[in-house]
């Protein structure tokens, strides 16, 4: 499983951002994908890093043919190859310290 933390950034398209966010939260969820909105990112869970990509083109196009003429995006990937992991796994895990 991989679990990657998405930001994307509407450049020149004013200060409130929300219809931005609701937009890629509905592509996240025709995805199928498990996802975590947060304040400032938002968490994702794909088995693939193709899937990821995926998903991360398609939030894009959205957000172009919603006019935004450029698009700052950030990926912070966790691709675990010695155990599987989750948005759980690790929420559970930083709650044990």
């Amino acid at each position: 499983m991989i679990v990657a933390d998405l930001r994307m950034i509407p450049m020149g398209s004013g200060t409130s951002t929300s219809k931005y966010v609701r937009a890629v939260y509905e592509v996240l969820q025709d995805s199928g994908a498990n996802f975590l909105p947060g304040p400032m990112s938002t968490t994702v869970e794909t088995e693939t890093m193709d899937d990821l990509f995926r998903i991360v083109e398609k939030a894009n196009k959205r957000l172009a043919k919603m006019g935004v003429q450029r698009i700052i995006t950030t990926v912070h990937i966790d691709w675990r190859l010695d155990k599987e992991i989750s948005m759980e796994s690790k929420l559970s895990a930083s709650k044990r310290i």
